[in-house]
């Protein structure tokens, strides 16, 4: 009697047993094979730099915006340096050239009413002997004895000299205006050519400026430190990675849809992302379906020296799920 219910628990067992693998067998082949896609972050810089202080450890938690490394730039100092020299040589050059074309103009100006009162004082003079002869001529017309002495050779001569002065005091005028002229032209001209590049070197500046406010690289996301491969100390060349970044919550699972097998799915269409080893699962839209086909990945593979190829289909899923980087899934149409 013992014997026939030991036997009989003993197919019972195996029955049970043979249920399970066969429902785990038709959960698996009726699926989609997929992991987790890793949303990784690369943290580098694009100049050379050098380690002064790694404030993270690989695994650790961050949150957004806390602070991952400090840098320092060799060549930046030097370049804000050169930067900031140039800009000052720019404005010594500009304050000289206001100095010396304002001390032209004063000079041109000093000349000027030099030269016209220099020619005003000839006049002067010219138009008093003019007076005065022409106040001798009044007074000794009508007296005969004095009929010689009133020709106009010497008057005329006069006005001769007092028109050639009127005219050159004009053209010296002229001539100094328009020296003045030039002069403020070539002060604005070449004022504004070094205002360009004066402000050329500002923004110059200003960049470089802001180059050394990212020495600090604090972290994007909320995520998880990966590998650190970097030291303290040590120089780094431009775009190299410093240390890797996961986000906590990933977002995209990429499935393998065997090429022996083929589902009808499309852009948009909505799918059921479940865990292979717990029960979890969560909903998922289709975002990208694969052009081409491409091998499993190792650890997806149920006998590893066995290659197997399937086109890839990209899957949205949302932030808030329980799924971890690289979690092997299945996705099923629904």
């Amino acid at each position: 009697m013992k014997r026939i219910n030991v036997f009989s628990i003993f197919w019972v067992l195996t029955a049970i047993v043979l249920l399970i693998a066969s429902l785990i067998y038709k959960k698996q082949s009726d699926a989609i094979i997929a992991e987790v896609e890793p949303q990784k972050l690369a943290i580098s810089f694009q100049k050379a730099v050098k380690i002064k202080t790694i404030h993270v450890l690989p695994g650790e938690d961050v949150k957004k915006g806390d602070l991952l490394v400090e840098v320092i730039r060799p060549d930046l100092i030097y370049d804000i340096d050169k930067a900031t020299n140039d800009l000052n040589t720019y404005l010594q050059q500009k304050d000289m050239l206001i100095t010396n074309m304002n001390y032209q103009v004063q000079m041109t100006r000093l000349e000027k009413i030099s030269e016209i009162e220099k020619i005003d004082e000839e006049l002067f003079q010219l138009r008093t002997r003019y007076e005065q002869n022409q106040g001798i001529k009044n007074a000794l017309e009508g007296i005969e004895i004095y009929e010689d002495t009133l020709r106009d050779d010497s008057r005329n001569m006069l006005l001769l000299q007092i028109n050639y002065l009127e005219k050159k005091r004009e053209q010296a005028a002229d001539l100094f205006d328009q020296k003045l002229m030039q002069l403020e032209e070539k002060k604005t001209n070449e004022t504004q050519i070094l205002d360009l590049k004066i402000e050329q070197q500002r923004k110059e500046l200003s960049l470089l400026e802001n180059e050394a406010n990212f020495l600090k690289n604090y972290s994007p996301v909320d995520g998880t430190i990966g590998d650190v491969m970097a030291q303290i100390g040590e120089l780094i060349p431009p775009y190299n990675t410093i240390m890797s970044l996961y986000e906590i919550n990933p977002t995209i699972i990429k499935a393998y849809m065997n090429e022996k097998n083929r589902y009808n799915l499309s852009v948009g269409d909505e799918v059921i992302v479940e865990s292979s080893n717990r029960d979890y699962s969560i909903a998922g839209m289709v975002t990208e379906v694969g052009s081409r086909i491409v091998t499993y990945p190792n650890r997806l593979l149920e006998v590893q020296d066995r290659k197997i190829w399937g086109q890839e289909i990209f899957i949205r899923i949302p932030e808030n799920n329980d799924f971890l980087n690289g979690e092997k899934v299945y996705v099923r149409a629904l």
